[in-house]
């Protein structure tokens, strides 16, 4: 691996406030984690499991919107290397008014048809309870999520990748001063306990939404780029930002059902030990109670129906009374690993805006270069990281739990999880610079491909089939993201991306 430094400072000075910017946004979910984890063990386990579910929802309606700011960056980025700033303002014009009229629609639709969703994916009435409400504040920011989006493309696509960090950072400061209100209730304001962690995000990304909108009004900046002009607005314009900009929608898309339904299979893990608890009273019970079973499974054939006067279903007793461990233990892996996620997101957002700026001066192989040098500082980075977590992953998920088994089953996946983060990184890297590029509909092709032929069939295979139980479904996880990292690789080798026009 040959080492080409001289390009690592532009990369940084770029990549370091994206990176400040997501991981603070990023502690928004996990500080949610973190204070519904303070509540009473009744509340605590089930809603940590109800945020696992929630979270993947959440992205997959707001962040397959939240796509608009792909084209934003990709456009805007080529229009800045090119010099016409104009044409870089009026990017932003239409994306933000893309990204207004598809959240009123889709979030106000998500909204309606969150209970049956969640009903879909999870049988434990305690994390339904919790998650509804929840999941439901949270889509009322998808407005706010997807608007900060495009505002906060436009700055990257121009350099000033310092702005969303500001606001991430006040966001950020105002959400923990709102849970904490809204969680355990402070003076006149009630405790809304799991659903006051969705209300303190909402209003918080409200907030982070206000900054960016008043930056961008900024007299130099409006001077120089022309933006939010009604003569700015151009179909031709729309129509280009959602040519690029719905295949990484798309993809966004299968990431999340991918993930929800992998999510659902380890909920199988918790209804699995029911059952086992359910077997273990036939085993170590007295002879009256496997009697008794037997004669309540008659009743219920002969059609007394289940839960009547005459018949209990104790799989949904136990099932209601059983803390969901392998579901929470998700939740706190997701909040982990996310800081993974956005770090080399953030690398790779830096990466996709210099490639688009490059490819804009006509300079394929300085795009090209970039991509590289970006994911070789993300191996140095997060082979550290990976080596800490190896070392204390029980300290790490104390951090987020204080359920001893959960504790202990995160632990165990952060041990097998920890030396696959630079490769996690890199996937992520090279997917988002072949998306500065302009090479969406591929990068949409390969994660449909890897979702429905590579995670889903291999976690239900190695974690259920096999019974090798949540750390097979997680080494799926490995598989899918080492796959995905060679093509994305090999793409980049290939060099068609390079001319790709927007």
């Amino acid at each position: 691996m040959i080492i080409q430094p001289q390009y690592w400072p532009r990369i940084l000075r770029m990549a370091v406030p994206i990176v400040i910017a997501m991981l603070t946004q990023t502690a928004i979910n996990i500080l949610d984690t973190v204070m519904v984890g303070w509540l009473d063990p009744s509340y605590a386990v089930a809603g940590q499991s109800a945020l696992s579910f929630s979270t993947p929802l959440l992205w997959l309606f707001g962040g397959f919107l939240s796509s608009v700011s792909i084209g934003t960056l990709a456009i805007v980025a080529r229009r800045q290397g090119e010099g016409d700033f104009r044409l870089a303002g009026a990017a932003l014009t239409n994306a933000v008014t893309i990204a207004v009229i598809s959240s009123l629609v889709v979030g106000t639709l998500a909204y309606l048809f969150v209970p049956q969703i969640f009903r879909g994916l999870i049988d434990n009435d305690a994390v339904v309870a919790f998650g509804v409400p929840y999941a439901r504040f949270r889509l009322l920011g998808v407005l706010s999520m997807v608007t900060t989006a495009a505002i906060k493309a436009f700055f990257d696509g121009t350099n000033k990748t310092y702005v969303h960090m500001v606001a991430a950072i006040v966001m950020n400061f105002a959400n923990i001063v709102l849970n904490y209100v809204f969680i355990f209730g402070a003076g006149p304001i009630p405790s809304f306990n799991v659903a006051g962690a969705g209300l303190a995000s909402l209003v918080a990304t409200y907030i982070g939404l206000a900054i960016m909108i008043g930056w961008s009004l900024l007299p130099s900046i409006r001077k120089l780029y022309k933006q939010y002009r009604p003569s700015s607005l151009n179909l031709r314009t729309c129509w280009n930002i959602i040519r690029v900009s719905v295949p990484s929608g798309c993809a966004n898309i299968f990431v999340m059902s991918g993930f929800l339904i992998f999510f659902k299979f380890v909920a199988l893990l918790d209804e699995a030990s029911v059952d086992a608890m359910l077997g273990s009273v036939r085993a170590f019970g007295t002879d009256a109670i496997p009697a008794w079973i037997s004669t309540q499974n008659a009743a219920i054939d002969a059609g007394f129906g289940v839960n009547s006067l005459w018949t209990t279903d104790m799989s949904a007793v136990m099932m209601q009374a059983q803390p969901p461990i392998y579901s929470s233990s998700s939740n706190v892996l997701v909040s982990i690993l996310s800081v993974t996620f956005m770090s080399a997101m953030a690398f790779g957002t830096a990466t996709a805006s210099l490639v688009s700026q490059s490819l804009g001066k006509k300079d394929a192989k300085l795009a090209e270069t970039y991509a590289y040098e970006s994911a070789k500082i993300a191996i140095i980075f997060f082979s550290l990281l990976g080596a800490v977590t190896f070392m204390i992953p029980e300290t790490i998920a104390g951090w987020l739990s204080g359920v001893n088994g959960v504790i202990a089953a995160t632990a165990e996946v952060l041990r097998l999880l920890a030396p696959g983060l630079p490769v996690i990184a890199c996937a992520l890297i090279f997917t988002q610079s072949l998306f500065g590029a302009g090479c969406t509909k591929f990068v949409m092709f390969v994660e449909a491909g890897l979702h429905f032929t590579c995670l889903i069939p291999l976690s239900y295979l190695i974690g259920i089939v096999l019974g090798w139980g949540v750390l097979g479904m997680w080494g799926a996880v490995l598989v899918y993201a080492s796959a995905l990292c060679i093509i994305m690789f090999c793409k980049l080798r290939a060099g068609g991306w390079k001319k790709v026009i927007l």
